[in-house]
């Protein structure tokens, strides 16, 4: 092994004894240490057994006769031992099971969180199921290096020495030597080859989480594959993927092959010497047949493990491969990051400024600059065209993004300088997207407030006009929603998305295109009910459907990642800009019922607007 792949490996074993045997946790370590009492118990007894059956074999094969009693007392003591091996074994797992899964769980659970921990822009770029299949695979990695590795890998060696010791002092240096060499020399080889055909389970790995991918996109865009009539090119694309799995699975095991006849060409030698040795001391009475038994039984019960050793060594290296795929995720920078002196926000009216902000996504500039300010208790909309930096302010405020330069302060905060979790908690968002947990109605509306009653529950949907939805199913608030919420409607979700928010009680909410899937109806009676619970907190409205925003105090229009105009709804009318531009667009679809009484003049009044 490399260097650096010994410092490699060095540096994955360290991180897993930190979840193996951490600090603090007695129980755990006491568990270790009676583990590996068991373990040398069990070997103390497999060391005694040969001995024992050779000696019985010399007393039945005695042309004197021989006394039952001291038969008896052979036999005896060989079942007691070769019994007392196999308690001691399952002792030592029966202890160790707990401190494996304990260690598979702290080190998934820590990956999980570290996950959440990271950018944004990281989970934009990495595909789910690549990421979720490295994690399982990591986390069976761990509970095989800690369940076979620490204790079949470990007291085989110790066996080695101990038999090395004993055929040393019983039959002479010769038997311990060949014995000794044809180990290490199996060991050798097995490690060169093994070595040498890890690439091809690096490249079968890489392929199965390549496929697990494709499977993975292709389901969670289940409709979106009816829609185009896609399942043959999407079969097509899986097989593709599973085409390249198969050639680097049997390309992995049939270089399989060169290790399997190595290690029984290096054994079935190693054996013929050792008993070649032992039948030529017979004839010269240096041993006993007993001896010879001995010998063999010793041979066998040292050479077996070892072919089980050529197996444990493959999967111990993709062991840490898998580990370090997992452990990898570890390394990646979280982005976004608290201070180390961060505190929590401190709300006290809400009052939200974006102070001469400028963010580029790389070398593609979003926002020129932009300076706003929403008194507490205010509602400011931004509208703009597509691509004009509207969702990118949106996560500015939640701090998926820090400002390139600028600040985005809350109450005087920079939001650099307080913790992300504090921030995110003042603030209740309805997204335009909303996806949901494959869950329950209620676990969906809950979501929004940990530990929230049910009667919190009903009052939140009874806010957001889906109470009489829920009330209609058969299952009422238990009833699932499906992956990503596919059993409900564009609008209902959204409708889930408004409870949520509301149950949450934040100090400022954000609206990202909250009523854009719903009907004009619905639209009017989640827009009163979205002013009604917003009525006294600052909020933030990212709107398309200008007729929801028609009644905000200000209204600020983005172009090209600049503010262009600002100003009320009659204001920005009479500018007769951009505002005005895309309100004629849009007014002509408008019904008469779309708009507020105090406004329906302004529907006629821009026919001259040059568009």
């Amino acid at each position: 092994m490399a260097p650096s792949n010994l410092r490699k490996t060095a540096s994955l074993l360290r991180a897993l004894m930190h979840y193996t045997a951490p600090r603090g946790d007695n129980k755990i370590r006491v568990r270790i240490g009676a583990a590996f009492a068991c373990l040398i118990a069990a070997k103390s007894s497999n060391m005694v057994t040969p001995l024992l059956y050779g000696a019985a074999v010399d007393l039945v094969n005695g042309d004197s006769g021989f006394a039952m009693s001291a038969l008896m007392y052979l036999v005896g003591g060989y079942a007691l031992a070769r019994l007392g091996q196999q308690v001691f074994s399952e002792a030592k797992q029966y202890l160790f099971a707990k401190v494996a899964q304990r260690a598979v769980r702290g080190a998934a659970l820590n990956a999980f969180r570290y996950l959440h921990k990271l950018s944004l822009q990281f989970h934009m770029d990495r595909q789910t199921g690549g990421m979720t299949r490295a994690i399982d695979r990591g986390a069976k990695g761990i509970e095989f290096l800690l369940t076979i590795a620490f204790f079949e890998v470990l007291p085989l060696f110790v066996e080695v020495a101990f038999v090395s010791i004993i055929m040393w002092h019983l039959f002479g240096g010769f038997y311990a030597g060949v014995t000794f060499l044809t180990v290490m020399a199996y060991v050798y080889f097995t490690i060169r080859v093994t070595e040498w055909r890890i690439r091809f389970r690096r490249e079968m790995n890489t392929a199965d989480e390549a496929a697990a991918t494709r499977a993975v996109d292709s389901l969670l865009n289940y409709e979106t594959v009816k829609y185009f009539n896609a399942e043959d090119v999407e079969a097509a694309r899986y097989d593709a993927a599973m085409a390249d799995y198969e050639v680097m699975a049997v390309r992995s095991r049939t270089s399989l092959s060169v290790v399997n006849i190595g290690q029984g060409t290096i054994i079935a030698f190693g054996l013929m010497a050792v008993m070649a040795m032992a039948g030529a001391d017979i004839q010269k009475g240096g041993l006993t047949v007993g001896d010879f038994v001995a010998v063999n039984t010793y041979l066998l019960q040292l050479y077996l493990p070892l072919n089980f050793l050529g197996w444990v060594y493959r999967e111990l290296r993709q062991a840490l491969v898998d580990m370090e795929r997992m452990f990898g995720l570890l390394d990646e920078e979280p982005g976004i990051a608290d201070k180390p002196a961060a505190k929590p926000i401190n709300i006290d009216g809400g009052e939200l400024v974006f102070d001469n902000v400028h963010f580029a996504y790389g070398d593609r500039p979003i926002l020129k600059g932009v300076s706003f300010t929403v008194q507490p208790g205010k509602r400011v909309a931004i509208v703009g065209p597509s691509g004009s930096g509207k969702t990118t302010i949106s996560r500015l405020l939640f701090r998926f993004y820090d400002p390139v330069s600028g600040a985005v302060r809350l109450d005087g905060q920079d939001l650099r300088d307080v913790t992300q979790a504090s921030v995110r908690a003042a603030i209740g968002v309805v997204p335009q997207d909303t996806v949901m947990f494959n869950s329950t109605i209620g676990y969906n509306i809950g979501y929004g407030r940990n530990g929230a009653s049910q009667d919190d529950i009903a009052a939140a949907s009874k806010m957001a006009s889906i109470d009489r939805f829920i009330a209609g199913l058969p299952d009422g608030y238990d009833t699932m929603v499906g992956e990503r919420g596919l059993k409900l409607s564009g609008g209902e979700k959204q409708r889930v998305a408004i409870a949520r928010a509301i149950l949450k009680k934040p100090s400022i909410f954000l609206f990202d295109e909250a009523t854009s899937a719903l009907d004009s109806r619905t639209e009017k009676e989640i827009q009163h009910a979205l002013d009604t619970v917003s009525k006294s907190q600052t909020t933030l409205v990212i709107a398309h459907r200008l007729s929801t925003i028609v009644n905000a105090d200000e209204i600020i229009v983005l172009a090209e990642g600049e503010i262009v105009e600002r100003g009320t709804h009659r204001q920005l009318l009479s500018q007769k800009g951009l505002y005005a531009q895309m309100w004629e667009r849009q007014s002509s679809g408008f019904q008469d019922d779309d708009l507020p009484s105090d406004i329906m003049h302004d529907k006629t009044g821009l026919q001259g607007v040059q568009l």
